[in-house]
Parts: C-alpha cells; sequence; structure tokens
C-alpha cells in the first residue's frame, strides 16, 4: 500500500483528504465496510437481565405458547411474536417506544387496555422496557421462548468447549512450497489444502516489523529502527521479537487489552452525592502492567486478581491486583448488583462463560442452573471492601460467611432454597465440595485456573489470538457456551491450549508462539481464489488487514510528531482531551464512567460499564471529521512540519525535506512519483500568498491520517 497524492491543487488536497478518510481511510479487512449495526453483548445481557423476568413474571401467564388461552392473539415469548404482534398490530416498533403498544399498555396510556390489568407496573421495570424499545428491542436470534436449538449438553453429548483439549496428531509435516515453522503452521496448513487454499507468501520485512511493533508495543518503529532490524545478523526477525517482548512497552500494550476485559475506569458510575472517584485506581493498572512486563504465569495472574488477600499480607502493591472486582460501576450501590457484576466479570472473563443469566432461572442454553449462580454468588457476599484496608483496591472475608439462598425470579424479596457455597458444577462435576475456607474466593481462583478446566486457559489462548491475528478462533471469545459455533480450526485452540499449559502459562510464550509461526507472517494480499474458497478468511490464507485502535492511533501520532511522553511507567491517570491534554501514552487516560467522553465512543473505545470481549471497528462520519478539522491532529501536523523543516540544514533541498517527512510519518522512503507529486503540490500557485509553512502542513497532515498510516497490512 502506497501514499497516493494528486497534489495540483489545495482544493484537490482538501478534497484528497476527504476521500482518504470517507472513502479508503477507513475500510475494513480485505476491503470492505464494516457495519456497526449488530447487537452488542452488552445489549443481549440487557434483555436478559431485564427485559425477559418482566415478560415472565407478568406478561406469560397470557402472552406465551404455555398460555392456555392466548389473548388478543399476541405472543411475547419470540422476537417475531412482539414484532408481529397480535389482533391490535406490533407490539413493539424498535426505535420507537412512543409508538409500541407494548409500552403504551404497561405505562396505562389512556386508548389502550392496561396491561398487567391487576396493576400497573413498578416506573422502574417501565423505563427499563422503553429503554430497551429506544435501543433496538434486541433480543436473542433464536425464539426466545421456545427450547433452545443446540440441545443442553449432558454426560453422553458434551459442548465442545467443556471437554479436554486434545493434541493434534497425524500431522503432516511437509508441504510443496511453504515451510512450517511450528506446530501451529502445520495444523493451519492442512486445514487450508483440505479446503483446496494455499497460504500467501511472506510479508516483506518493512510490512513485518511494524506489524511487529505495533502489536507487540502498541507504537509503530523509526525509519532506523526499520533499517537496523533489517540488517541485524542471523535470524533478525526472531531477535527483533524477543526485543519487543522484553520492552517496558509490550505490558503497556497487552495491559490494555486486559483492561477491556476488566472494565477499567477511574470513576464509578452514578452514585448520588457521594465521591464518584477511584483514587487509587491507576494502582490496578500498573499492577497489570507490571504483570505483563514480568511474564506472570496467568494461573498465579488470575489467582492474585481474584484472592491476593488470601495469599499475601499487607503487601498494598500486590493487593491492588483485586481492582479487577472492585473496580466495577457501583450501581447506585446496589448490593445485588455489584456482586452480580464481580460473576459477570470473573466468569465470561476468565471462562467465557454467561453465567449471570442464571440470576433469575435456570440458564436457557447452557447447564448452569440459578443454584450455581447463588454458589458463586454467596462467595461475593462473604467478601467486603475494608475502610482500612492498605490498599483501598482490596478485599477481604467477612468474619462469618454468608450462607447463601436461591432468590426466586432473582428477587431479594422472594427467598428460596439454601445452597453452599461451591463451584460451577459444569467445571467441577457432580461430586464436588462445598468450600471450606473463608468466603471461599481463594478456592474458586484454584478451581478456575486448574490445569484440569477445560475452559480457562482455551479463552485466554483464544483472546491472544484474536489480538494477534486479527479474529479470533471462536468468534464469540466470551460465550464459549453452547450457543457458540464450534471453530473451523479446533484442533488448533486444543493444541496451542496444551503447549501454553505445558509452559507454565506463560503469556509471553504464547504471543512469541503465534508471532513466529508462518501464518502469521503472511502477506496480507488478497487472491480472487482464496476469497472464493474462504471469503471471511476462517483458515487464515491470508493475513488480516488491521485498523489501528483508539489508544494506538493516539500513540502514533503524538509519536511521530515528536510529542509523545513514553518513558515513564504508571502513574496517576491524566486527561488526554480538554484544553491541556497530556502527552503521556493512551492507556494512561482518566476515563470517567458517567461522562464517557464522545472521543472515546466515535473511535470504539471500550465501554467500562461492564466487561468488553473485543472492540468494534465501526464507520461513521465522526471520525473522517476529526482526522481533517480537529485541533488534535492540526497540531500533530504543525510539530512534524516543525521536525522536518527545524532541523534541516539551509542548504538541505526541498526533495531532501519531502524524504525526511515520509520517513518520520511512514517510517520509509517515498517512491519517485511521491516525490515529484509532493514537490508540485508544495510549489502549487494555490500557496504563493500563503504561509510557507501551510503547504508543509497540509502535506503532513495528508501523511498522518492515510490508510498507510492507521492500518497494519
Amino acid at each position: 500500500m502506497r501514499f497516493s497524492p494528486p497534489f495540483p491543487t489545495r482544493q484537490s488536497l482538501l478534497l484528497r483528504q476527504a476521500s482518504i478518510v470517507l472513502i479508503l481511510g477507513w475500510v475494513a479487512n480485505d476491503g470492505r465496510s464494516i457495519s456497526a449495526q449488530d447487537p452488542t453483548p452488552v445489549e443481549i445481557d440487557y434483555f436478559e437481565k431485564h427485559i425477559r423476568p418482566m415478560l415472565v413474571d407478568h406478561c406469560y401467564e397470557c402472552h406465551s405458547s404455555k398460555a392456555t388461552t392466548l389473548s388478543g392473539g399476541l405472543r411475547l415469548d419470540t422476537s417475531d411474536g412482539w414484532m408481529r404482534g397480535g389482533d391490535s398490530g406490533p407490539a413493539v416498533i424498535a426505535g420507537r417506544p412512543d409508538e409500541s403498544l407494548l409500552l403504551r399498555a404497561i405505562r396505562y396510556d389512556e386508548d389502550v387496555s392496561p396491561m398487567p390489568p391487576s396493576s400497573p407496573l413498578d416506573t422502574k421495570l417501565v423505563d427499563r422496557v422503553a429503554y430497551w424499545i429506544e435501543r433496538g428491542a434486541v433480543g436473542p436470534e433464536t425464539k426466545i421462548g421456545s427450547p433452545p436449538t443446540t440441545p443442553i449438553p449432558d454426560q453422553t453429548s458434551p459442548h465442545w468447549a467443556f471437554q479436554k483439549p486434545q493434541p493434534a496428531t497425524d500431522l503432516k509435516t511437509h508441504f510443496e512450497g511453504l515451510r512450517p515453522t511450528s506446530r501451529i503452521d502445520l495444523i493451519v496448513f492442512q486445514a487450508q489444502r483440505d479446503a483446496g487454499l494455499t497460504s500467501s507468501n511472506e510479508a516483506p520485512p518493512p510490512t513485518l516489523i511494524r506489524r511487529l511493533f505495533i502489536d507487540l508495543t502498541g507504537l509503530p518503529p523509526t525509519f532506523n529502527q526499520l533499517k537496523s532490524a533489517m540488517k541485524s545478523s542471523g535470524d533478525w526477525y526472531g531477535q527483533l521479537v524477543d526485543q519487543l517482548l522484553a520492552s517496558p512497552r509490550f505490558g503497556e500494550r497487552w495491559g490494555r487489552h486486559w483492561l477491556d476485559l476488566a472494565r477499567f475506569a477511574d470513576t464509578k458510575g452514578y452514585v448520588f452525592r457521594e465521591d464518584r472517584n477511584y483514587p487509587d485506581a491507576y494502582k490496578y493498572r500498573d499492577w497489570v502492567i507490571r504483570a505483563f512486563n514480568s511474564d506472570r504465569p496467568y494461573n498465579e495472574f488470575v489467582r492474585y486478581q481474584l484472592a491476593a488477600d488470601q495469599i499475601v499480607d499487607d503487601d498494598a502493591n500486590e493487593l491492588a491486583a483485586m481492582g479487577f472486582l472492585t473496580l466495577g460501576r457501583r450501581f447506585l450501590n446496589n448490593r445485588h448488583d455489584i456482586i452480580d457484576d464481580r460473576i459477570d466479570v470473573t466468569t465470561r472473563g476468565l471462562m467465557g462463560l454467561t453465567v449471570t443469566c442464571a440470576r433469575c432461572h435456570d440458564h436457557k442454553y447452557d447447564p448452569i442452573p440459578a443454584a450455581d449462580y447463588y454458589s458463586l454468588y454467596g462467595v461475593f457476599a462473604s467478601s467486603k471492601e475494608p475502610n482500612d484496608a492498605p490498599s483501598p483496591l482490596r478485599l477481604i472475608d467477612v468474619p462469618q460467611p454468608v450462607v447463601p439462598v436461591v432468590f426466586l425470579r432473582g428477587k431479594p424479596n422472594r427467598p428460596g432454597p439454601k445452597v453452599p457455597r461451591q463451584f460451577l458444577s459444569l467445571v467441577a462435576g457432580p461430586d464436588r465440595q462445598p468450600f471450606e475456607h473463608g468466603s471461599g474466593r481463594l478456592e474458586m481462583a484454584d478451581a478456575i485456573v486448574a490445569t484440569d478446566n477445560p475452559l480457562t486457559s482455551r479463552v485466554i489462548v483464544n483472546r491472544a489470538w484474536g489480538h494477534l491475528m486479527g479474529q479470533h478462533l471462536v468468534t464469540t471469545p466470551s460465550d464459549f457456551g453452547t450457543r457458540s459455533v464450534t471453530p473451523r480450526l479446533h484442533r488448533l485452540l486444543d493444541d496451542l491450549t496444551i503447549d501454553f499449559i505445558r509452559n507454565e502459562m506463560s503469556i509471553k510464550w504464547l504471543v512469541r508462539t503465534i508471532v513466529t509461526s508462518s501464518i502469521y507472517r503472511q502477506s496480507s494480499d488478497l487472491s480472487d481464489a482464496s476469497f472464493e474458497v474462504d471469503p471471511e478468511n476462517t483458515l487464515w490464507a491470508r493475513a488480516a488487514r488491521k485498523r489501528y485502535d483508539f489508544e494506538t492511533m493516539r500513540d502514533a501520532l503524538l509519536f511521530v510528531s515528536g510529542q509523545l511522553d513514553g518513558n515513564r511507567i504508571g502513574g496517576p491517570s491524566v486527561e488526554i482531551i480538554g484544553q491541556q491534554p497530556s502527552s503521556r501514552r493512551t492507556i494512561y487516560m482518566k476515563i470517567d464512567r458517567q461522562n464517557f467522553p464522545s472521543l472515546f465512543r466515535t473511535f470504539d473505545v471500550a465501554l467500562p460499564d461492564t466487561h468488553a470481549p473485543k472492540r468494534f471497528a465501526t464507520t461513521v462520519p465522526q471520525q473522517a471529521l476529526f482526522l481533517m478539522n480537529s485541533p488534535f491532529i492540526m497540531n500533530c501536523a504543525e510539530l512534524l512540519t516543525d521536525r522536518v523543516l527545524a532541523t534541516s540544514e539551509p542548504t538541505t533541498s526541498q526533495r531532501e525535506q519531502v524524504r525526511k517527512l515520509f520517513r518520520l510519518s511512514l517510517g520509509r522512503d517515498p517512491d519517485a512519483w511521491e516525490v515529484t507529486s509532493s514537490l508540485h503540490f508544495l510549489n502549487s500557485d494555490d500557496f504563493l500568498d500563503s504561509d510557507e509553512r501551510l503547504p508543509w502542513e497540509q502535506l503532513s497532515q495528508n501523511l498522518i491520517i492515510s490508510n498507510e498510516f492507521f492500518f497494519l497490512d
């Protein structure tokens, strides 16, 4: 991919800027545009937690397949039912709550029959329905009132993710024209050949170097770093991988991935009159960065985040690990919602299980009864945040552990049978034993990271693969339940998981293994044959073209313009927008749950209200407008221009200055056509009466908002 300015006039430059961003600059992998219209996990969770229970309690008696007489011909136990409606027409019109009969009925509007007829619903429930309809009335794709289309697994037909990983066997070791370098290659090459595909050629060294720098550190290489890496003797690629894994920038890059899962933020959300801030939240972020840099084994990494108080005594640095549990949203200090959030971040984040769907009823798809949910509820209800803790992020056990009960329909005022504090029967089996020590948090943590637990290692291997390869092996990285599709390369996931466990659950080992494979080192060039056979690239016959996330975009812009303060590791959060934005790396930005900046939303930063399995990549006009018009981008272009002009000798030719600009911004020399076109633009008649810096700033801006700058090939 090359930068290609036409540049005969200033007007054409501005048009060029628009076209770069709006037409070319924000194109998805393989040249196809990305849509943001698919339901998000947050929307699905909202339905499961707030809408389905209301429908079950107040509507299904008369408006479901189980009703003796279907009232008004309306079914509310299927998405088709509420959209199609009954005798009076559609019950729900997505996006238009005031026109939806369902909302008007439960709101007791005068011109519709009030529902439920006995007494009106609580206003909080009505508001939730209105919000749900306004956001698109999202529900599961299957009919929600009918039995799951995927059978609940049992001992005779277990779901693939609940089985013990098996190593790949009978692998071919020779493939004509291809050079496998790892077991990853052997498995993938064989699957490709079976499908009639062939891997792409290896990407050229500059592309590979840039790919490694971004994937492992989140920063682009300089021109000199590119040249130095290629001049290294011997295995220059392996040497570069080791160098980047040893860089403190690695922890910052991979720490940010983990903070998405941990729903990290510096504030509590809306909590009425109390202080909204988590003043020590940054200490958890710093602990995560240190853990990745020191390559702390993943099992230990998880155990500390769930039960550091039971592993160390008064080491505040280590106790900060428990921010994983304590830095969630506070839900107006509703204790039940806080515990539900902690169960969710633990089970979805670590094991890919949607356990919180069992808060109000047995899970509709996975073998997770409500009793198991309340067993874990008891673990967290038996833990508290002490006021005099050495680290405000800490949890400790209460003196007398709670004996949990099932809340019928999820309602605390409807207590059901008692349940013991114990692990999930899905993983621990029917003969599991209740937790015996305090709350049971450490025992729970040990069960989560146990080597015979088929989920935890699979989930983190899948996450690492997705970050490096552009898409996950399991496309629902936080849902390995029965609704997840068996990955096409299931053998690869299992084989890599087994090796991950054998190598002491080392994240750096896992990253190194993936990035040194021939599959990772492929070119992203798309052939017609490959697209015809495997348009979604599920067999990785080519590298995925990836767009920078927000953090990488901002860090790269600060880096090439000479502003980035990248020497310090850790410390309190900083403001990166406003009148005096910090020039620190973006991982250190302050994240306010209640006032989440529109800029973050525009560029798909993970929302901190709930666990975020993966980043979305949307295409909206605000992205282009920001890149063309924001003071931040303008300032970066001006400072990049300073780096070119202010450091040039009086005898430096304009041609040499153009070459320097390309080296600083794109890390390479321009080709002959790019030099000629740039010189033509810089000396255009349109700039005769303007400041001599203006054409340089315009050219600089074009380079730093181009496809080549923002995409990894």
